[in-house]
């Protein structure tokens, strides 16, 4: 069976992806990841092989100016950024349509696999009478999202004769039960989350024994606004915690920071499926990479959202009780220091991250999707 993937120009719509395509690689069935030019070295990065569907795009790129190339104010308010986020992804998809309609023609998938929005793929599949695979990503995208982005694609969509996008023919959807925020759609799988990012060598210290609690700090890889001296701001006021801390930031970032605090254990790049497991309490974005990798270790989070769909998930992460939300528009460092001290004192924060755990490890695995992936090709018959 052929598998086709089609991933936005972006490590956190993509590495959440990886583990269902090596599963179906694993199963013996090809699989082909198609994006952006740019994207190449990313995707062979993961162990599979890569085609352009269009030239370079950064995704920043796609957020920041219109089709006409013009530049683009990002919005300030939630439901400004859920519809501005909406119209990027009908962008993407109108300048990704013509190679997802080559690619699909000419290598005939039997399955199309993308990430939420991923408009081009969804009517590739359509135009080629392929199943279309939506694979979701964290806790979950708002609907409203793709109001925005199905109007935006609709000029692409008509010149193709689509009234509209069909449904997927099957929707893996990764979010816990505990937080879900509703109905499920027709012809969901559930599937736990296992976490890909680059790969790193494990640190020694993450085997041994503590002395006292580890925390880690992130603010993820897509710009924060006064991104390194709100980093520098939090570090100065976390350190006076009697923690160890781990800065997980660029390697150039880094300098910009110096001097660090005696408590730092480490900083610069961390692969956080290396290290997560030696956390207490993780302080970051609300990134949905982050926030699921520690759920998996059932950890407390204080979330500093800032963009699209981070404001739903910490919502809800914080009204489980397994999370502490802080807004970036009107942050003190000093909340997140109140917000760390409660959340490492108080137990019930992290009773309430391992119930997440446990949802999440009940889950089926990528493996245990492989065949409901092939049993959509059954009509169809498989090479």
């Amino acid at each position: 069976m052929r598998i086709l993937v089609s991933t936005s120009p972006s490590f956190g719509l993509y590495f959440p992806v990886v583990p269902l395509a090596w599963a179906l690689r694993s199963a013996g069935h090809e699989v082909v990841v198609a994006s952006p030019e740019n994207m190449a070295e990313t995707v062979n990065g993961s162990g599979l092989p890569f085609v352009p569907n269009c030239g370079p795009l950064p995704m920043r790129d796609i957020m920041l100016f219109d089709r006409a190339g013009e530049p683009i104010v990002l919005p300030d308010t939630e439901e400004e950024l859920l519809a501005h986020t909406g119209r990027a992804f009908g962008r993407l998809g109108a300048r990704t349509l013509e190679g997802m309609l080559r690619i699909t023609g000419e290598w005939k998938p039997d399955v199309v696999v993308g990430e939420p929005h991923s408009y081009a793929a969804a009517a590739a599949a359509a135009v080629h009478g392929v199943p279309f695979v939506e694979h979701g990503i964290g806790l979950g995208y708002l609907d409203v999202i793709d109001e925005h982005g199905h109007r935006e694609f609709a000029g692409e969509l008509a010149g193709l004769g689509l009234p509209r996008l069909p449904d997927p023919a099957l929707v893996v959807d990764t979010c816990l039960p505990g937080v879900h925020p509703g109905t499920m759609r027709p012809n969901t799988a559930p599937m736990g989350y296992v976490p890909f990012s680059t790969p790193g060598t494990v640190p020694p210290w993450v085997f041994a024994k503590p002395e006292r609690p580890r925390l880690l700090l992130t603010l993820g890889t897509v710009p924060v606004p006064g991104r390194v001296e709100l980093f520098a701001a939090l570090l100065k006021m976390l350190s006076t915690l009697d923690v160890d801390l781990l800065v997980a930031v660029e390697d150039a970032v880094v300098q910009q920071l110096s001097p660090l605090p005696p408590s730092v254990l480490a900083a610069g790049w961390l692969s956080l499926d290396s290290v997560l497991p030696a956390c207490d309490l993780v302080v970051h974005h609300c990134g949905a990479g982050t926030v699921m990798a520690a759920l998996r270790e059932g950890l407390p989070q204080v979330l500093i959202p800032h963009t699209v769909e981070q404001y739903d998930s910490a919502r809800r992460l914080e009204a489980f009780g397994a999370a502490r939300r802080i807004a970036l528009e009107d942050l003190d460092p000093k909340q997140v220091l109140d917000a760390c001290r409660a959340l490492l004192e108080d137990p019930s924060y992290r009773d309430r991250a391992r119930e997440l755990r446990d949802q999440l490890l009940e889950l089926p695995s990528p493996g245990r999707l492989v065949a409901a992936i092939e049993g959509l090709t059954a009509k169809r018959g498989t090479r």
